[in-house]
Formats: structure tokens, sequence, C-alpha cells
């Protein structure tokens, strides 16, 4: 019978690589197996020997030791970097905190004199960004008031007024005697300057408290700039007239005619003219008009017959004292000069060197007149006041930059 030949595979990992070690006995070249075949070649017969493991060179020794050293070398990295930063030495921060604070943005102003030193005082409304925490920031009024003569800040006031210190409502000021100053602050609110300690008082109701058709209320103030009274019209629309010199208030236009002529003297000087309407050369007068209350007779006369005046106005007077401010020439926006008057001739008895600046007001004070003045763009809007003694020779000027 003849016999199948086939291919001899290892019976373990199945390779035909062999060698014969001795007659029908292989051994595998891949695993070592030794096996041999049955005289039928039926059966495959093996025996497997797994190699001997190669002994380590290592000596055996603590598994958790590589974790140790490890830590340890960290550990030591930590103290040592500690120490050395320790003791170096510190540098000083070169971090600093801002208190930046926008400046004051001041909006009105008026001088005056305060009635116990004599010296003039320089009065500026401005308002401040004051922060209330957590970011929130709210406008606040002060009224600054500055001794003129050295620019010492004599107090600064916070506006609690809940009117005019939160709108900023402008104040219109109007003197009605050197220690009684009043003010009408958003067309609604008396407001009295305290020429002694420098303060402003809102008076409204304090005024206006004896007089029952005001119990309504107050709408509408505005100064009478003609008479020595301030108009009033209460929460009903109903109009009246109040003098302050004298406390009184009356009702109708008629009433506030007799008061005047009744309670008060006059003495005072205008710009105007005397001359029939369809006068051809109708020129500026100064006019100098008086008025007696016991005999009822008004005087009226041109005190510088002759003389010319351009866009002139009255700056200051009193029973003693009258200062003008005109232009030097017909010409548009020409320089401005001050002078001031003998009361009783209308002798010019000195005058300024012309300039170029808006006058504001003026007062007497024991230097002799503090004059506010404005200047325009070609000087960057500088402003401040002006101090001139008696015989007209500028002793101080208080200079600010526009933007104080």
């Amino acid at each position: 019978m003849a016999k199948q030949i086939k291919v001899i595979h290892c019976p373990h990992c199945g390779s035909i690589h062999k060698r014969e070690i001795k007659p029908q006995v292989y051994q595998c070249q891949n695993c070592s197996t030794e096996y041999y075949l049955d005289s039928d070649d039926t059966h495959i017969y093996h025996h497997y020997e797994q190699p001997p493991l190669r002994p380590s060179s290592a000596p055996p020794g603590n598994n958790r030791l590589p974790i140790i050293l490890l830590i340890g070398c960290i550990a030591g990295i930590l103290i040592i970097y500690g120490v050395v930063v320790g003791f170096q030495p510190k540098k000083a921060s070169t971090y600093t905190v801002s208190n930046f604070k926008l400046p004051r943005m001041y909006y009105d102003s008026f001088v005056y004199t305060n009635t116990l030193t004599g010296d003039p005082v320089y009065l500026r409304l401005g308002t401040d960004r004051a922060g209330k925490g957590n970011g929130a920031e709210e406008l606040e009024t002060h009224a600054q008031f500055n001794r003129v003569t050295d620019g010492k800040l004599l107090v600064d006031r916070v506006v609690t007024n809940e009117t005019f210190g939160k709108k900023r409502c402008a104040l219109s000021f109007k003197t009605y005697a050197p220690d009684l100053i009043y003010a009408i602050g958003c067309n609604t609110q008396l407001v009295q300057l305290d020429v002694e300690h420098n303060e402003l008082k809102e008076v409204t109701q304090e005024v206006f408290k004896d007089f029952p058709q005001l119990s309504s209320g107050v709408a509408r103030l505005d100064f009478d700039y003609s008479k020595a009274m301030i108009n009033v019209m209460n929460n009903e629309g109903k109009s009246y007239f109040y003098f302050p010199t004298i406390h009184r208030l009356v009702e109708t236009q008629a009433q506030a005619e007799e008061v005047w002529k009744m309670e008060f003297d006059r003495h005072f000087f205008e710009f105007g003219y005397l001359g029939g309407p369809f006068d051809e050369n109708r020129d500026y007068q100064l006019i100098e008009t008086t008025y007696a209350r016991a005999t009822g007779e008004v005087k009226r006369q041109n005190l510088t017959p002759g003389r010319k005046y351009f866009a002139p106005r009255i700056l200051h007077q009193d029973e003693q004292d009258l200062l003008i401010v005109v232009n030097t020439t017909a010409a548009p926006n020409p320089p401005l000069t001050i002078q001031r008057l003998d009361v009783k001739t209308g002798e010019i008895l000195w005058a300024l060197p012309p300039d170029t600046y808006t006058l504001q007001n003026a007062v007497k004070c024991r230097q002799g007149f503090a004059i506010e003045y404005r200047r325009g763009p070609e000087a960057d809007y500088v402003h401040g006041v002006l101090v001139v003694s008696p015989t007209g020779k500028i002793i101080q000027e208080y200079t600010l930059s526009r933007t104080e």
C-alpha cells in the first residue's frame, strides 16, 4: 500500500523547521519540542521542556525603593528652593495705586467783600465727582471761597440743597446793601450770601414765612433792576412784589410804586439821554438822578456834558465812588478802559490802561476796589480778580486758568 507523504509540523507551535536527534525523533528548532512518529504515521508524540529562566544580575531588593527615592528628591529640591528664595533680598514693589481725580468743573462766580475783615473774597461754584462705593459716582456741588489778596482757600463747602445743588443752577446775585446780598437759583430759590462767614444759605421759606399769600409755595423769583425789590409768583400763579430791605410784600404794581416813592430816597447814576426822542445826535450821557421822598422832588442832570462815550456802563456806584467801563474807540470789539469818576463833578480821577477782557462785577474793599474779569480765547480764557487801589494802581491780580 502506498504511503501518503505529509509535511510534518511541530505539534506544539506548528513550525516545520526541525532536526532529527535520533531515528524518527525530532526536535523543533523554533520551540525545542521533541516529537516522534509512530509506525503507521498516524500519531505524533511530543515532549516539551520550557527553557530555564536566566538569572537576574541585580540582587533582590525592596520594590518601594524607587518611589521613596523619587519622593526624597522632590522634597530635597523644594527645601533647597525655599532656603535660596528666603535669603534673597526683597525688591521694592513698583506697583502704585492711582489716586487720580478729575478736576472740579466751575460754572459760576462772584466777588464780594467780607464785612468782618474788609478783604475781597472770590466765590466760585463747581462740581466734583464724588465716589459712593462699588464704583458708583454722583455730582457734588461745592461753594469755594478764596481770599483775593493772596489766593488762600478760606472754606470749601458742599452745597446740600436739593434744588440748585443737584441741578447745578447758576446764581444771579444782587447787592441791596454791603451786608445784604441775595442770589436767585433755578428761578425758584432765594439764597443769601453770608458775607461774614463766607457761606451760601437757602432762605426762601425763612424770608417768606411771614406772608400767608405765599403759603402755597414759590413758583418763580426775579430781581427787579429798576427798583430795590424782587418779583415773586406763588404756586397759584399770583404775582407779588417784595422789598428786601424793609421786608414788605405788596400785591399790585401800583402798591409797589407807592412803596418805592414813600419809603426810599434815591441817588444813582445811569447812562441815557435827556434830550427829545427825535433829536439827531442822541449820544450817551452820564445822568445823575436824585429823589427825596420827603418832598417827592426828582432832579436829573448830565454830569459830564460834552463828553463822548462808546458803549459805556456802570461798573460800581455808591454815595462816594463811581466806576464806569467804556470802549476806547467806536470800532467793533475794541479794548476797554475802567475809569473812576468824581461823583460831584464827573471828573476822571484815574483810568486803567486799555485791555481786552469782560468785566463781571466790582465791589469796594479796604484795599480799594475788587473787579472780577474774564479774558477771551487769545488769553486762553483766564479769569480772576483785579485789586485796584483808590488812586488807580493795580496792587494785586488774582489770576486763574480756564479750568480753575
